[in-house]
C-alpha cells in the first residue's frame, strides 16, 4: 500500500474544489487573528488537503509491471510510503475464517473449528506449492490474504447455493412422491366411491324395473277397463238410440192424440152451469139425450163398475150437483179409462147413427157438448192403449239407459283413476331413469377417473421408488456439502495457476486427507468440479471455447475476475463471469 501526497495534483484539485465562502468558517476556528486573506484561505486550504487528502495506490508484484511503472514514475518510489503486508500467521487464517463462518448457519457447530482450520491449511499448502511450483516451472503464484478472503466468500456463497438447489430439487421430487401418495389415497378413495355408486346403480336399476314392470301392470287394468268401458259406451249408446226411437214413436203417437184431447176439453170448455142447469130441468128428454148422459153414467163408473140403472133419472141424480159434476169431467183420468166402460160406451152408444154432436145439439147444447167429451174420451183411450205399452217400454230403457249411464260413469271414472296413477308412475318413472343414467354416467366418470389414476400411479411406480432414493441420497449428499463444498472452493480458489500435476498433489495429497483427519463430511469420490452444476459447466465451456484461449473446461471453470478492478473499468477486455461467483 502506498500514501502518495502530490502538490500538483492538489492544485489541480484546488481549481475544481476551492470554495472561498465555506473555507472561511473553517479558518477561522482554526486560525484566529489572522487576516482571512485570499493568500491565507489558499495556504490553510494547501495545509488541510495535505493532511487530510490520501491517495492509496495498490500494485501487485506479479510480473514486470510494478518495476516498469517505478523506473517510469521515479515519485512513485521518492514520494511515498511503502507497507508490505506479509503472509498472515495460521492463528490469523484460522480466526478470520471462524469470524465469517460463524454466519453460515449450515456448518454445524462441532465441525465450525475443523472447517476455518482446514482453510487455513489449504492456504498454508497452496503457499507452499507455490513455492515448489516457482522452483520447477520458473513461474510464481502469489496468494495473498485477498485469496484467502475469497476462497471464504466462495466457501459460503457455493455453500449456500448447492444447499438451496439441493433443497429445491429434494422439495420437488418430496412433493412428487406426496403428489403420488395422494393419488393412491383419491384412487383408493375412487374405487371406494365406485363401489358405492354401483350399489346405487343397481338400486336404481332394480327400482326402475319395479316401476317398469308395475307401470305394465297398470297399462294392462287400465286397457281392460278402457275396452270393458268402450263395450259399455257402445251398449249405452245403442240403448240410448232405442230410447230415442221409442221417445220419437210415443211423441208422435201422442201428438196423433192431441187433437181429440184438445176436442174433449173443447166440449168440456163449451159446458158450464147454465146449459147443464138447463139439461138437468128437462122432464123427459129425447132418447139421444137420454144415450148421451146414460154414456157419460157408464164412462165415469167408479172402478170400471157399471151401474145397472142407466135411466134419466140416474142422470139428473149424476149432475145432482153441477158444478161438482162439471169439475169430475174436467179432473177425468182418461189415462186410466177401464176398458169395460170404454167398450160398453163404443157398443151401445157410438155405434148408434144419431150419436153424434151435430144431431144432439138441436135438441140440447148440454147434451151435444157431453157427446162430444165422450166420444173424443174414448178416441184418446183407444190412442193411449197403443202408447202406453210404448211409454212403459221405454221408461224401462230409460231405467237400463241411468243404469248404463251410472256403470259407464263408474268405470270412466275407475279408468281415469287408473290412467292418474299410470301418469303418476310414468312420471316416477321418468324421474326414476334419470337419477339412474345421472347415477350411472357419475359412475362412469369415477372409473374413468380412477383408471387414468391408476394408470398414472402404475406409470410412476418406478419413478416413486427412484425419487424416494433419490430423497434418501440428497439427504446424504446435503450432510455431507460442508466438506465437498470447502473441496470445490478450495480448488477452484487456488489451483487454476498449477498445471495438471499440481493440482492432483494438492487435492490426493493435502486436502482429502487433512479433510478426512479432521473428520468433516464429505462424499467418497467426489471430484471438486462435480458440485459445479451442468448448466454451469455447459456455459462455461461454450464462453471459454469461444474466446482465444485453450479449450479445457476446468481451466474456464476456475478462472477468478479482478472483481476489485471493474469499478474503475480498467479491464474492459476481460470477459464476464458467465455465473456470477463460481
Amino acid at each position: 500500500m502506498i500514501l502518495l501526497f502530490c502538490p500538483y495534483w492538489l492544485s489541480q484539485l484546488n481549481q475544481y474544489g476551492f470554495n472561498v465562502p465555506k473555507v472561511k468558517p473553517c479558518f477561522a476556528n482554526y486560525s484566529s487573528g489572522i487576516l482571512d486573506s485570499m493568500e491565507n484561505l489558499w495556504s490553510f486550504f494547501i495545509d488541510k488537503v495535505r493532511k487530510f487528502l490520501h491517495i492509496v495506490l495498490c500494485f501487485s508484484p506479479v510480473g514486470d509491471k510494478f518495476r516498469i511503472r517505478a523506473r517510469q514514475f521515479p515519485a512513485l518510489v521518492n514520494c511515498t510510503m511503502f507497507d508490505w503486508f506479509h503472509s498472515w500467521p495460521n492463528e490469523a487464517l484460522v480466526s478470520v475464517a471462524q469470524r465469517f463462518l460463524v454466519e453460515v448457519p449450515a456448518i454445524e457447530e462441532s465441525v465450525r473449528e475443523s472447517v476455518a482450520n482446514h482453510m487455513a491449511y489449504a492456504h498454508q499448502c497452496v503457499t507452499e506449492a507455490s513455492v515448489r511450483y516457482m522452483e520447477a516451472f520458473r513461474r510464481y503464484n502469489y496468494t495473498t490474504p485477498k485469496s484467502y478472503l475469497e476462497l471464504i466468500s466462495l466457501y459460503k456463497s457455493l455453500l449456500e447455493r448447492k444447499r438451496s438447489e439441493l433443497k429445491a430439487a429434494k422439495e420437488r421430487l418430496e412433493n412428487g412422491v406426496d403428489k403420488i401418495a395422494q393419488a393412491s389415497a383419491q384412487v383408493a378413495d375412487l374405487q371406494k366411491a365406485l363401489k358405492d355408486e354401483q350399489i346405487i346403480v343397481e338400486e336404481k336399476k332394480a327400482q326402475t324395473d319395479e316401476l317398469i314392470v308395475s307401470i305394465g301392470k297398470e297399462k294392462a287394468i287400465v286397457d281392460d277397463a278402457v275396452e270393458a268401458g268402450r263395450e259399455d259406451e257402445e251398449a249405452s249408446a245403442k240403448l240410448a238410440a232405442e230410447v230415442m226411437a221409442f221417445q220419437e214413436e210415443c211423441a208422435n203417437d201422442l201428438k196423433a192424440a192431441e187433437p181429440v184431447i184438445a176436442e174433449a176439453e173443447a166440449a168440456l170448455n163449451s159446458l158450464d152451469k147454465n146449459s147443464l142447469g138447463e139439461l138437468k130441468s128437462f122432464g123427459s128428454p129425447a132418447p139421444d139425450v137420454i144415450s148421451v148422459v146414460s154414456a157419460v153414467i157408464v164412462l165415469t163408473a167408479p172402478g170400471g163398475k157399471i151401474p145397472k140403472d142407466l135411466s134419466w133419472a140416474a142422470g139428473k141424480k149424476m149432475m145432482g150437483n153441477v158444478d161438482q159434476f162439471l169439475k169430475s169431467l174436467i179432473s177425468f183420468d182418461k189415462d186410466n179409462t177401464p176398458e169395460n166402460c170404454c167398450a160398453q160406451v163404443e157398443r151401445d152408444f157410438l155405434s148408434q147413427p144419431g150419436f153424434t154432436p151435430d144431431n144432439i145439439r138441436s135438441k140440447s147444447s148440454a147434451a151435444a157438448g157431453l157427446c162430444a167429451w165422450v166420444i173424443n174420451i174414448c178416441k184418446y183411450f183407444r190412442i193411449y192403449q197403443v202408447v202406453a205399452p210404448k211409454r212403459a217400454a221405454l221408461a224401462e230403457a230409460n231405467k237400463r239407459l241411468e243404469n248404463a249411464n251410472k256403470k259407464l260413469s263408474g268405470i270412466r271414472a275407475k279408468v281415469k283413476d287408473l290412467q292418474d296413477r299410470v301418469a303418476t308412475l310414468e312420471e316416477g318413472l321418468m324421474k326414476a331413469t334419470i337419477d339412474k343414467n345421472n347415477a350411472v354416467a357419475q359412475a362412469e366418470k369415477t372409473l374413468r377417473k380412477a383408471g387414468l389414476a391408476d394408470r398414472l400411479i402404475n406409470g410412476l411406480s418406478g419413478e416413486n421408488a427412484r425419487w424416494g432414493s433419490e430423497i434418501k441420497r440428497m439427504e446424504v449428499v446435503e450432510g455431507k456439502l460442508v466438506g465437498d463444498v470447502l473441496m470445490a472452493s478450495a480448488f477452484v480458489s487456488y489451483a487454476a495457476p498449477f498445471n495438471m500435476m499440481f493440482r492432483q498433489s494438492l487435492l490426493n495429497e493435502k486436502w482429502i486427507p487433512d479433510l478426512i483427519d479432521r473428520a468433516i463430511p464429505m462424499s467418497q469420490g467426489i471430484m471438486p468440479l462435480d458440485l459445479m452444476s451442468l448448466h454451469s459447466c455447459y456455459r462455461a465451456s461454450c464462453l471459454w471455447t469461444c474466446l482465444p484461449m485453450p479449450a479445457s473446461v476446468p481451466s474456464g471453470l476456475m478462472r477468478v475476475y479482478p472483481l476489485t478492478l471493474y469499478p474503475l473499468r480498467m479491464v474492459p477486455s476481460c470477459p464476464m463471469p458467465a455465473d456470477g461467483p463460481s
